[in-house]
């Protein structure tokens, strides 16, 4: 199976989200294959981080090696315009269409913020 650039964008919603946006995109790589994740995770957010609407940028990795998504990359845009604006274009679809990154799938999700306390690290 081949992962196209529209399997790597969260699908839009009914309507487009007013506001901020969160992605969150959980990823599936074995532990053997962490540190090519890794490189080209970080390769691809060079990308991300110098388009329009960017606020922030978290990658996680789970604690437990047997989890089904090991790693989840957690972005915040300041509207859904920006992030599909971003995820649209021709070097967006050149980088994740990369031969490196066929053997990690990921599950991307545009989510809002509903309720909200404290600080994110």
């Amino acid at each position: 199976m081949t992962i196209t650039p529209e399997d790597r964008t969260a699908p839009a919603g009914a309507e487009q989200a007013a506001g901020r946006v969160t992605l969150m995109n959980r990823f599936v790589v074995a532990p053997e294959r962490d540190d090519d994740f890794h490189a080209a995770w970080y390769e691809t957010s060079r990308y991300f981080v110098v388009q329009p609407g960017f606020i922030s940028l978290r990658l996680h990795r789970a604690v437990n090696d047997e989890a089904s998504h090991r790693w989840v990359n957690v972005a915040v845009w300041e509207s859904e315009q920006a992030f599909r604006a971003a995820h649209s274009t021709d070097d967006f679809r050149r980088l994740v269409s990369q031969e490196k990154w066929q053997e990690f799938p990921s599950e991307p999700v545009l989510f809002q913020t509903v309720v909200a306390e404290g600080e994110m690290p």
